[in-house]
């Protein structure tokens, strides 16, 4: 399901509540998992539709969920460890950094 797809669709959703879509409507739908740009092209497509074209958008519960690429994926992983990494590195510069100043202050005495 792509991504212009799940925006007509949550579109039609808010429009049979009632709603005028909008792009925070629309985003608080569907997630953040949308980039800005493509929300505002799905949400321009859907205002120039009419009312025949509305009816065939199929309905957001029915959408299958989004899925995450593998490639995206393998890179959260990747910064995963990396995080990790970074986090282990600043744990030991910050434990060296209070050594050396309760060194620094005894040798002050």
């Amino acid at each position: 399901m792509s991504p212009i797809e799940q925006i007509l669709a949550a579109a039609k959703s808010l429009s049979i509540a009632g709603k005028k879509p909008s792009l925070a409507l629309i985003k608080t739908k569907i997630g953040n998992s949308i980039p800005m740009p493509i929300l505002i092209q799905g949400l321009q497509q859907f205002r120039a539709m009419d009312t025949s074209s509305v009816e065939k958008i199929p309905s957001l519960d029915k959408l299958p969920p989004a899925t995450v690429p593998d490639e995206a994926e393998s890179e959260i992983d990747q910064l995963k460890a990396e995080l990790t990494q970074l986090k282990l590195a600043y744990q030991k510069l910050n434990s060296r950094l209070e050594r050396l100043e309760k060194h620094e202050i005894k040798a002050k005495k």
